[in-house]
Parts: C-alpha cells; sequence; structure tokens
C-alpha cells in the first residue's frame, strides 16, 4: 500500500448515519466514497478500487450480507467491515463467517471505536500484502534456482556461481528485514532466521539451528509458533496467530506471526517459513482506546457504554440478580453556573469518591455523563437496593467542600432491579431513568423504585410531546384573549394573550396538559414567540377599532434570555405595532434566577418602550430591593391569594398590603382571578386599579373577544 490517505467506501442507506462515518472519516484523514445501497457501493468499488469497505447489513436493493460475498469473490484482500445495529447479532455472525473482517455496532457512540476497527483492518491488509508480496518474491526465486540447477553439466560452473550469488543476496535480503524472520523444516527443525529472530528470542543463531522449537520455547510459545505447520503438500497453505512472548529484554511482547510452507521444484512441500511482527505497541493503544471507550475521563469510572457492557456481561452469566441505581445531582445546572464549570467538574468528582466509598465491593459505580452516576449492586434484591439508596441519600446531607466552597447537593435515585424490570441493560436503563424522574417530578432528594406503571405515564407525555411537535408545524395553536378591566371605571384597559391548543378534530388540549411538556423539552420557545408575534398582529388590527389598549403576553423562563429583546423588537415591526401597546408578563422566579441577565434584559426592553409586568406575585421568591431596581410597570397579584378574599383573613392582608405597596412604589397592580362581587367589592375598597378574572369575561377567541368588546362598549 501507498503512503497516500487510504480510501474507504461507506455504504449505508441510512443518510444520517452514512453523513456522520464520512465526515469523521474524512476529518481522520481519509478519503471516503458513498453509496447508498449494496449494489451502487459495488459499482462504486469496481470503479474506484478503495482500500476498505464498511457495510451497513440492512439496506434496499442489495443488503451487506452480498456485498460480503460478493467481495470475497472479487477481492477477498480488501477489508470488509461491517457497521450495523446491535439488534442484528445474528447477521452479523453471519457475515463475519462469510468474510467480513470485523463488525461494529451502530449507532457508533464513540467514533474511536470505529477508527480503531479500520486501522486495524488497514494493517492487517497491509501486512497480508507484504507477506503476499514477500512470498511471491521468495517463489520466484526458488523457481529461478530450481530452473538453473537443471542446466546442463557444461553450464554447471556458471550456473553454480549464478546461484551462489542469488543465494547470497537472499542472506542479505532476509537479514536486513526489520522484522523477525525464520524458515524451518516440516519436522520443525530450524534451518535459518535472521539476527532480528535471534534477538527477540535472545538465543544465538549457531544455537537455533539444527534445533526445533519444543528445545528453545516455553510451552504457550511453542503451541502458538508450531500452529498451522503443515506436514504434506495437500495441506500447504497459510497461518497467522497472536501470542505474548517474554522478550530477551526482559518485557513481554506481543507478536503476530505469520506462517507460510514452501515447496520443492516438485510441488511438494518442503518447508515453512515466518516472519513476526512486534505489535506491542499497537496493542498498548488499543487497550487505551478501548479504556477510553468504556470509561469517563473526569471521574476514571465506567462511562455508559462501559456500565452497559457490565450489564450485558452479568445477564449472559445469568448467575445472580442485581439492581441499578441512576441517580442525578438535583438543579446541578445552578449549582454549575453559580460556582463555574472549573469547581462544578470538582465537585462532581468529589461526589463521585463519596458514592464508590460508600459502595465498596457490593458493586461497581459508573458515570454515564453530566450530572449523572450509575451503581450496579451485585446480588440484591428490591429492599436491599432501596436500602442503599437511601443509605446515599444520607451521605450527601453533609456539605462537599470544594474549593473553600461547602456545597449542599440533593439527589434524585431511580431502582430498577434485574429480572424483574428488565431482561436487558437497555430496558433497564430506561426503567431507571423512569423512575428517577418521577422521583425528581415529586421534588427530587428522594429514591423511586419502577414501577410498571410509570411506564404508561411515560408513553403518554412521549405521544403528547409528538403531538405537541406536529401541531406547531400544522398550525394548531390559537390565542384567546382575557380583558384586564379599570376597577374605578370599568373601562377596559388592555387584555393577555392566552395559547390554546385546538386539534384537527376540534377537541381542546388543556394549557396545563401541554404547557409543562413544552417547558420541559423546550418547545416553549417556538410556542412562546407564536404567541408574541401573533398577539402583535392581533394588537395592530384591533388598534384603530378599539383605541390603545395594552395587549399583555407571558414569557416563559426558557425564552427569557440575552436575546429576547431582539425577538421582541422583531415581533413589533413585522406587525407594525407600538411598542407602547406591548406589556411582557415574567414570573418572579424567572426574574430572580440570574439577576446579572434580569437587569440586562429589562433595561433593554424598557429603553425600547416595552411595558413588564410581574406575573404570579408573591408565588416565588422575590426581594422588595429588587423590586424596587427592577424597571417594573405592573404587579400582578397571584389568583391564589384572590380566590378566598374576603373570607380569608391572610389572604386579604397579603393583597392589602401588595396593593398598598404597590401605590406607594408608582407600580400598577392587576388581582388576577376576580370571580365573584364580593372579591371585586373587597378589591375597589382597597383602590386596586385593574382586576382580571371570569367575573368579567373567560378567555376568548377573537372573534368573541370583538363581540365582547363591542357589546362593553355600547353599554
Amino acid at each position: 500500500m501507498s503512503d497516500s490517505p487510504a480510501r474507504i467506501l461507506c455504504i449505508d442507506d441510512d443518510d444520517a448515519d452514512r453523513m456522520n462515518l464520512v465526515a469523521y472519516l474524512e476529518d481522520s484523514g481519509y478519503i471516503v466514497l458513498e453509496a447508498a445501497n449494496g449494489r451502487a457501493g459495488l459499482d462504486v468499488f469496481r470503479a474506484e478500487h478503495p482500500d476498505l469497505i464498511l457495510v451497513d447489513l440492512r439496506m434496499p436493493v442489495m443488503g451487506g450480507m452480498e456485498v460480503v460475498a460478493h467481495m470475497r469473490e472479487e477481492a477477498p484482500g480488501v477489508p470488509v467491515i461491517v457497521v450495523s445495529g446491535a439488534g442484528i447479532l445474528e447477521e452479523a455472525v453471519e457475515a463475519l463467517r462469510r468474510g467480513a473482517w470485523d463488525y461494529v455496532t451502530k449507532p457508533v457512540l464513540d467514533m474511536r471505536v470505529l477508527e480503531h476497527a479500520v486501522m486495524k483492518a488497514l494493517e492487517r491488509a497491509r501486512l497480508l500484502d507484504e507477506r503476499q508480496r514477500y512470498q511471491e518474491r521468495l517463489e520466484f526465486e526458488v523457481e529461478a534456482r530450481t530452473r538453473e540447477l537443471r542446466v546442463s553439466n557444461e553450464q554447471l560452473r556458471s550456473t553454480q556461481s549464478e546461484l551462489e550469488d542469488k543465494s547470497l543476496f537472499l542472506e542479505t535480503l532476509i537479514e536486513s528485514l526489520p522484522n523477525p524472520l525464520f524458515y524451518k523444516t516440516l519436522d520443525g527443525v530450524y534451518i535459518g532466521c535472521n539476527k532480528a529472530f535471534s534477538q527477540l528470542l535472545g538465543i544465538p543463531r549457531e544455537k537455533m539451528v539444527g534445533r526445533s522449537a519444543r528445545d528453545l520455547l516455553p510451552d504457550h510459545a511453542y503451541a502458538q509458533i508450531i500452529a498451522g505447520d503443515c506436514p504434506s503438500g495437500s495441506d500447504a497453505g497459510e497461518h497467522s496467530c497472536v501470542f505474548d512472548i517474554l522478550g530477551a529484554d526482559g518485557h513481554i511482547h506481543t507478536l503476530a506471526l505469520y506462517k507460510s510452507t514452501y515447496s520443492d521444484s516438485q510441488g511438494q512441500v518442503s518447508g515453512i517459513v515466518g516472519t513476526f511482527l512486534d505489535i506491542t505497541e499497537l496493542k498498548r493503544k488499543e487497550a487505551q482506546i478501548v479504556h477510553q471507550a468504556t470509561h469517563d475521563e473526569l471521574t476514571g469510572l465506567l462511562n455508559r457504554f462501559g456500565m452497559r457492557q457490565h450489564v450485558d456481561r452479568l445477564i449472559v452469566g445469568g448467575q445472580m440478580s442485581f439492581a441499578l441505581l441512576v441517580i442525578d445531582l438535583d438543579d446541578f445546572k445552578t449549582i454549575n453556573d453559580s460556582l463555574g464549570h472549573a469547581l462544578g467538574d470538582r465537585l462532581l468528582h468529589k461526589a463521585a469518591e463519596r458514592i464508590v466509598e460508600l459502595v465498596g465491593s457490593q458493586g461497581i459505580v459508573g458515570r454515564p455523563g453530566g450530572d449523572e452516576y450509575v451503581v450496579l449492586l451485585y446480588n440484591v434484591d428490591a429492599e436491599a437496593a432501596h436500602a442503599m439508596a437511601r443509605r446515599i441519600l444520607d451521605i450527601f446531607t453533609d456539605s462537599l467542600s470544594v474549593s473553600g466552597h461547602e456545597v449542599y447537593i440533593s439527589l434524585s435515585i431511580g431502582i430498577a432491579v434485574y429480572p424483574e424490570d428488565g431482561d436487558d441493560a437497555a430496558n433497564l436503563f430506561k426503567c431507571c431513568d423512569i423512575a428517577m424522574y418521577r422521583a425528581k417530578e415529586e421534588g427530587g432528594a428522594r429514591a423511586q423504585r419502577y414501577l410498571a406503571a410509570m411506564q404508561d405515564v411515560i408513553t403518554s407525555r412521549l405521544a403528547l410531546e409528538k403531538n405537541l411537535r406536529k401541531a406547531l408545524e400544522r398550525g394548531e395553536f390559537v390565542l384567546h384573549y382575557q380583558p384586564k378591566v379599570d376597577i374605578r371605571t370599568g373601562a377596559v384597559t388592555g387584555m393577555e394573550a392566552l395559547v390554546r391548543w385546538v386539534r384537527d378534530d376540534g377537541t381542546i388540549v388543556p394549557p396545563q396538559d401541554f404547557i409543562p411538556v413544552a417547558e420541559k423539552t423546550g418547545l416553549i420557545v417556538a410556542l412562546g414567540e407564536f404567541v408574541l408575534r401573533e398577539a402583535c398582529r392581533q394588537m395592530h388590527a384591533w388598534q384603530k377599532r378599539f383605541g390603545r389598549l395594552k395587549m399583555a403576553v407571558n414569557i416563559s423562563a426558557r425564552q427569557f434570555q440575552p436575546g429576547l429583546p431582539d425577538t421582541v423588537a422583531s415581533a413589533l415591526a413585522d406587525a407594525g405595532l407600538d411598542p407602547g401597546l406591548l406589556e411582557l408578563e415574567i414570573t418572579e422566579t424567572t426574574m430572580m434566577r440570574d439577576l446579572a441577565l434580569t437587569v440586562s434584559v429589562l433595561e433593554r426592553l424598557t429603553t425600547g418602550g416595552i411595558a413588564v409586568a410581574i406575573d404570579d406575585f408573591g408565588t416565588g421568591h422575590s426581594s422588595l430591593y429588587y423590586l424596587k431596581t427592577f424597571p417594573i410597570s405592573s404587579i400582578k397579584i397571584d389568583r391564589s391569594f384572590v380566590r378566598d378574599i374576603p373570607n380569608d383573613e391572610t389572604d386579604a392582608t397579603i393583597v392589602t398590603t401588595v396593593v398598598s405597596m404597590g401605590r406607594n412604589l408608582g407600580i400598577g397592580i392587576v388581582a388576577e382571578g376576580v370571580e365573584t362581587e364580593a372579591q371585586l367589592d373587597f378589591l375597589r375598597s382597597l383602590e386596586c386599579p385593574e382586576v382580571q378574572g371570569y367575573y368579567f369575561s373567560k378567555p376568548l377567541p377573537p372573534h368573541a373577544f370583538e363581540a365582547w368588546m363591542e357589546n362593553r362598549l355600547r353599554v
């Protein structure tokens, strides 16, 4: 093979998988050819003659198994590596039996595993090619020598001289080879070797010639080095193997041995020639790559791939029950943002050490990534697993000291037990994740055993998420509008835009069902931008008809990012709406999450003429100091405080205080959830400026809101 980059043909009908492989291999310096099915792949091979083929097994037109069969017939020396899903192991084994060189499971989680397989196959092909060329050269010389022996006696002297010259050339050639080489009789007696072979074993050549491997080598090396020796011409062929041997330097060497027979002038096998390649360093690098592929770089623990391998081995062994615990740090993002990523990594390392120390020899601990750990407990039932989970929770009641910071963390733990909860690694990890997320939903800082009923909840949630994505694409979301009223005059001062999901069949999905899913998946960003743009468009359409009312739009925590002012400005510009007619409602929890971000975003919004209201006031963790500092136009009293006034003295006191505070600070107050005349009278007595609720109107679609407004104006 030349020194130019190896040419690799990638055959896969999955465009995404093929593009990922092509991109990685090209980044690794290879020249990559592509084909989307087996037939096209064979056409490319015959035209371009690549050095190696990566092929998926299941493809249209022609599958990978047929490609392997064709390659075995057409070019057996070209490596074929099967890259296919882990679920078709039997087909992969059959492909290897038919001539494939290696098998890598898809999806390829760590491309270094694939690259190692490619490097190993190319190296093996190169060595086979070198051996073939050497064998052909040796046979050529032997045949030339044999022909010369047939020369008549008259030419014997000159022929003898030529043979001696050629013999000297061969000896020089063999001696100059950097790889150890030997040749011996069929009985195993060494005829000769080069200096490299003698140095490897630490045995002088004069002591080696005339003796057998049995006399010279330890038992394990002897068994390897004579494997494949052929006693007769009918058994002539090639043999290769890999084994370890103690070298003369006192170190263990991993050797690849390649042997073949050679024949006499009558075509009878007369001896064996072999050469070694010291692959010690290659094996070391291979072990390093495998370690990197199965271990977490930060903690040195097994990663998700390594843990899955370990679980698979336990299941195949079938000799014990065991439990999996998936551990997730609660609200680690906030801690990481506060400490910085470097200290966050130290915290993760210290947490891992604490868990490893507790688990000890009862199991192994892994870190799949992020703020998650996995504990595999041997020979335990569900009760023992839950007891260990409680002990893990207990050891984190004490703080972790990280570079002078005392950090308290809590954990959410999901538990699954083999074989009750799953019969393979994938299902067990899935069950653990489901249980862990249930623990988080219940407030975190707890352990939760997987229950079959949880799967139904997850399935329902996934279906809702899928339908939510489709609903965004299909435009199934609409806005309803609820008016805000001046409590003194009864005039409408504005409206709040509220999103509703109306499916194709006319059914309405309640906001409390889909909003949490949208927030969790991040779809709330796209949904929120739709609400913002549609509300601005509708307000512009209503401006001439109803005057300068103010449109209120809710902003989620996910939307509250540095780019929010630009998004709002774009929506206003596209709708042609005056910024003074838009009010953004933001929860106090969102505002208090990152104070520097809040100040920056609010200043940009209010400088642009946009009003900002604090939504659900009193339900979060606000500070009166920041309330005074933030450029807030109004406060919305949460409906939970309005619901029981005036009968509930505590709620009445809270509402009275908030209204008074707003008046003293010069901040507008809107009471949400007003449904009764008694509530309205109480708020009127406090001189609460604005109210909103079902007492006046439920949220209405545009045409119904217009009719309500027309009727209101007439009254």
